[in-house]
Order: structure tokens, then sequence, then C-alpha cells
């Protein structure tokens, strides 16, 4: 049995590394079997050099051919990939078994950046089949494809369009999607949108992809397939994916934070939100122990989500989650662990009618005008806060791949944002 590793063949004008594999597989049922379901493996999401949404692909094969599957594998990648693009540089590895080497490899793509270099000796010292190409730079994704390992795993289905229809706009009655994601949330999410009315679950870009639906076990996934009218589709395939896991958020300490990778901070925030041209809302994370501040991020394409973050007041207790660019975190989603008490001085109510009682004059505190009540000065009320403690996080339409949809964490408390 060999394993197949494929990384960096399209681009952002088109082509798909999963339809790719897609094909491959079909091309090398001719002489062998495909074993299990192929693995789709998102790796760091703040790589600057990614062409979408970071993944890799890898599968296994068993056959008495091997050599033959090489060549196969190798004439299905100089075919589907898009080689015209400037961050295509498409890398294949082929591995009879996945030693703990990769397995490390693979989690350090999830946070890293990774050289080439390291790749390639890797291969060399393992005496791994390899091919690659421009930069070669897609070696690093298919080696940590081989030796991905999903201690927490999902699906995705994904469904790819005729040939002559790419590049043209995709025909999917947008009813029926509403009516699949009724039917079969929360085992599937990330089909719609439901508080932006959007549908999300179907690229807008000319790749071959018709729409990809995520969820928690295949039939899941068939349910909502069979609702769903849509241009008749050339092939489909379910992945096997750390897609909606939060595989790449490291635990770290504000003091410590690397550009490029992702992390869950704890702190509080030390000063109020506020928004700047665009619709983007700021805010610091301390943490007093360590003397460490960070500036965190809502994006305005979090949308709703803003309004959350706009609720926070400094010395609320929070853990954030996301990744570090130009040392900002950026927000996927963040608990409240507490909120800080606060309070606002108003005039008494009136102990007989519970009406707010009004000023008797300067140094002669308060009176009811209806009952003739009076009291001596103000009284502090607990400050109402539009947000309370638990779990929070971007709706669909700005959700990372990766990022784990609240629908997921179990016996926590959580704010789903439907």
């Amino acid at each position: 049995m060999i394993t197949i590793g494929i990384d960096d063949t399209d681009s952002q004008a088109g082509f798909c590394t999963t339809y790719l594999a897609a094909v491959m597989m079909e091309r090398l049922r001719e002489i062998g079997e495909i074993v299990g379901l192929p693995k789709l493996v998102r790796l760091n999401p703040s790589v600057e050099f990614k062409t979408r949404g970071n993944a890799a692909i890898a599968f296994s094969l068993e056959t008495e051919l091997p050599d033959e599957a090489k060549e196969v594998a190798l004439t299905t990648l100089l075919e589907l990939s898009d080689f015209s693009g400037p961050k295509t540089n498409p890398g294949l590895v082929v591995a009879e078994e996945a030693p703990p080497e990769l397995s490390c490899f693979y989690q350090r793509a999830l946070h890293e950046i990774l050289e080439v270099e390291e790749a390639l000796e890797i291969i060399e010292g393992l005496g791994l089949w390899s091919r690659s190409f421009k930069n070669r730079q897609g070696l690093v994704g298919a080696l940590a494809a081989i030796g991905a390992y999903f201690p927490d795993e999902t699906y995705e289905l994904l469904a790819y369009r005729e040939v002559k229809r790419w590049g043209t706009p995709r025909e999917i009655d947008e009813e029926s999607v509403w009516k699949a994601d009724e039917l079969t949330y929360p085992r599937t999410w990330d089909t719609v949108d439901r508080q932006n009315e959007k549908i999300v679950f179907a690229p807008r870009s000319k790749d071959p992809v018709l729409f990809g639906i995520r969820g928690v076990d295949p039939d899941a996934l068939r349910e909502a397939l069979a609702v769903i009218r849509a241009e008749p589709f050339e092939r489909m395939v379910i992945y096997r994916t750390n897609q909606g896991t939060d595989a790449h958020i490291c635990q770290g300490e504000i003091a410590g934070v690397v550009e490029d990778r992702s992390y869950r901070l704890r702190g509080e925030v030390s000063d109020a939100p506020s928004a700047i041209e665009g619709g983007h809302v700021f805010f610091s994370l301390r943490d007093e122990g360590a003397d460490a501040s960070i500036r965190c991020a809502a994006f305005e394409p979090t949308k709703n989500f803003r309004d959350l973050v706009r609720s926070l007041s400094p010395g609320d207790l929070i853990e954030v989650y996301g990744a570090v660019k130009r040392g900002t975190l950026n927000l996927e989603k963040m608990e409240v662990v507490s909120l800080a008490e606060g309070s606002v001085e108003e005039a008494p109510l009136c102990p007989a009618c519970r009406r707010r009682m009004k000023s008797a004059g300067r140094g002669q505190g308060y009176r009811c005008r209806r009952c003739k009540t009076l009291a001596g000065g103000k009284v502090s009320i607990p400050l109402h806060r539009e947000i309370s403690p638990g779990f929070y996080e971007v709706p669909p339409c700005a959700r990372r791949h990766l990022s784990k949809p609240l629908v997921r964490m179990k016996g926590r408390k959580v704010h789903p944002s439907r």
C-alpha cells in the first residue's frame, strides 16, 4: 500500500487541488483500490503565499503496480495544475508508510511556516519518491498531508462542476439549500449564514468546486445533498478532514506570541473597544502578570460579531482565538470568562409608587412628585451588560476552515451565531 500526498496545484484564477485528487483517484482505481476516505488537510491559515484555503490532499492506494501508480499520479498533476499561477508550486510525494517524523512535520505545518529545504531533507532521509515544480513549495503540504492524523475530525462532501461550466455562474436553487440546512443542522454546518441571509457553501471563484457540505459524518452530508437542487455535477467526493476542529490553535501567553501563528490567549480587556474607518473594531488585551498586551481586531467581514466585541468593557476577563498578523490578533471567536463589575449612579425609586424620584434642589436630596416622599441621595445600580459569560463566534460567512463552530463544542456555555 502506498500513500500519495499532493499540494499547491491550484491558483487564484482556477483549478483545485481537491479536484485534481478526485480525478487522480478515479484513474488509479484501474490499477488498485483506494483505502478509506481521502484526507483533506488544512494547514497554517496564516501562510502569505497560499492560494486560497491552504489545503493539501493525501490518500492511500492498495496496488501491485506502485511504479505505474506514480506515473498516473504525475501525469494527472501535470495535466490539472495551473503552472501559470504565480503562487502555484506543485508538489507530489509517495510513501509506503507514514513514519513518526511525518506526523511531527504535519503538526508543525499547522502552526509554523516551514521551508522547502526541510521537506527535501526529510524526503531524502526517508527515501521517498517525489516530484516538484517551480519553487517546490508544494512538497511541504504534500509531506504534511501524508503525516496528518486527526484526533478530532469532520467530513466534507465536495461536488465538482462539469468542465464545460467552469468559469460560468453556478446554478444552485437557493430555496433547496435553505431546506437542506434546516433538515440537517447541526449535523451539518456553514451551509448558510442565517443572520446575514447568505448561502456560504458555494465558492464564487472560477475553480471546479460546485459546493461543499461540512458535517459530523458522511450520512449527514448525503442527506443534505439529496435535498439540494443544482446543475449536474461531474463527480462527488467525501473527504475526512481537520476542518472545524481548531487544530491550528495553540495555547499561548501574550508575551510570547509569534507572527503568523494562531493562538488562544487569556487576559483582561484594557480599553474600551473602538471602531475605525471601514467598520473594523479594535481593543487591547492585557496580561497583567506578564506586563504584556496585544491588540485584537474584529474586522468588517465578521459582521454582527463586531457588536459583541463592542459590548466588552475594561476589566472583562476573556480568552481570544485567532491568528497574529502584524502584531494584531484577528478574532475568530472568544470566550467571556467573567465580566467586570460596574454600576451607575441614579436617582432612587419612590418606595410607594416605584417611579424614579426627581431632584429636590441643590443639596436637598430627591423627592417623588406624586407621593411627596423624600430620599437623601443617588443610589448605585448595577450596569446592564449586553453580553454574558460564554463563547461567541464570527458568523459562517467569515469563518476560517479550521475554526471549530460552537455547535461542535459540547459541555460548554456557548452562544452560537444562530
